[in-house]
């Protein structure tokens, strides 16, 4: 499985079996088993997109490798994959079935019922061999319904003699630009599978993606700007990005938050809507955005109306502000843990992280329109600070770089944990607002 950071990690494994009377060994060495903890105990799930940018699907990426193992805890029944993660596939995967790397051994095992085909896809990646056995158990999957993915052939020419196997192929479309590319296109347009583009990193890759018949995109480029259209927020846009500012003061009280919704009459709609519903069971309805505030609480008030500002600025892919929510979160739950009293400030900073792939705004312009803390602004732009240190941790844990996801003073198991809650947070804040 590929993941980004790993030359680094390499050189530094090497450098950590130096002599042990070597200068900085000690150093060297702990740092190299503080990485292999990270990779053994953490995961993130990438979405996968249509070409609407809805998510049909989340891959899920191990800290250390491909499932060798799945063991079923028999009291939370809950999946225990290569006896260190676990995993909840209903949760993780928030409705959408997940794509899971398997290795040989692993195929051949009967999988739990917790991992059917509705809730998973099969991915075959490097290293797998087209031998006889796993012919057999990849014959025996699609007989029951499991979807095969290849994960990029060309890397894997094993990978080649399953193809008739296969129900989509997945190709690193970052590499493969030019006549090499169409080549491959046009061969496996032939064996009738569906093309999925991985390592999309900007909205222009993705365009041509389509272009040239992939059905489905992975990649980077959902936090990242299509253009800078300006360097100017659209006066539009502004009213909903200072209403998501304007609540995250720390000094807030529930008549504030109030007067901030009522500006907006749709906003305060549906805020009572999601009050209402039958989720609260509520004797009668509510009339007032203050007994909203006052039932369920200010802090899930202001992340819902986070959320549905932002998702209905500049027509971006809902997965983005999903994204933005994870981020703030975890950001906050680490401030938490430094023992810092200004965790709402993080949480802004996570929240914001993203406003220039939001708004294809420059960042520094789009923070520059808006009422927060310099320091705040100086964490997102140029990643200053300790908020900013750890932004930057987080998204690399975000994008699976764990040599790069470490923050001091913050241990591998707390930012794993962080981020499994935030995304299992955001994912059910995110339902009880779409309900």
């Amino acid at each position: 499985m590929r993941r980004s950071g790993t030359k680094s990690v390499a050189r530094l494994k090497a450098k950590s079996r130096r002599p042990k009377d070597s200068p900085g060994y000690d150093r060297l060495a702990a740092m190299s088993a503080r990485i292999d903890a990270a990779r053994n105990a953490s995961y993130v799930r990438r979405p996968v997109f249509d070409g609407t940018l809805e998510v049909v699907a989340y891959e899920v990426i191990l800290g250390d490798g491909p499932i060798t193992e799945v063991v079923v805890d028999d009291e939370t029944r809950r999946l225990v994959v290569n006896s260190v993660v676990e995993l909840d596939v209903a949760k993780i995967g928030a409705g959408n079935p997940l794509q899971l790397t398997m290795s040989a051994s692993a195929l051949e095992t009967e999988l739990p019922p917790e991992l059917g085909p509705d809730q998973v896809t099969v991915v075959l990646g490097a290293g797998l061999s087209s031998s006889p056995s796993v012919v057999s158990a990849l014959e025996h999957l699609r007989g029951l319904g499991y979807r095969v993915m290849l994960d990029d052939p060309t890397a894997n020419p094993e990978l080649h003699q399953l193809l008739r196997l296969a129900d989509a192929v997945k190709i690193n479309f970052g590499h493969r630009a030019g006549p090499a590319l169409a080549k491959q296109i046009a061969i496996l347009r032939t064996a009738g599978v569906d093309l999925v583009a991985d390592h999309i990193e900007t909205y222009e890759e993705l365009r041509s993606a389509s272009q040239q018949g992939f059905s489905q995109f992975q990649g980077t480029f959902l936090s990242k700007p299509d253009g800078f259209r300006s360097t100017r927020v659209p006066a539009g846009q502004i009213a909903a990005l200072e209403l998501m500012a304007l609540l995250q003061s720390p000094d807030a009280d529930i008549s504030d938050i109030a007067e901030v919704i009522r500006r907006d009459v749709s906003l305060s709609y549906r805020i009572l809507k999601v009050v209402n519903s039958a989720q609260y069971s509520l004797p009668r309805p509510l009339a007032s955005i203050e007994e909203a505030v006052t039932l369920v609480g200010t802090k899930q008030i202001i992340e819902w109306v986070a959320m549905m500002s932002m998702s209905k600025v500049n027509n971006k892919p809902n997965e983005l502000t999903k994204v933005a929510m994870v981020r703030a979160r975890v950001c906050e739950a680490l401030a938490e843990r430094l023992g810092r009293q200004d965790r709402q400030r993080f949480h802004v900073v996570g929240l914001f992280s993203v406003i220039d792939a939001l708004l294809d705004v420059p960042a520094d312009k789009a923070l520059g329109a808006l009422p927060l803390d310099p320091e705040i602004v100086d964490a997102i732009v140029s990643q200053g600070g300790i908020m900013g240190e750890a932004l930057m941790g987080v998204i690399a844990y975000e994008k699976g770089d764990w040599a790069r996801a470490h923050i001091m003073g913050i241990s591998d198991d707390a930012l794993a944990a962080a981020f499994r809650d935030a995304t299992a947070g955001a994912d059910t804040a995110w339902s009880q607002i779409h309900q």
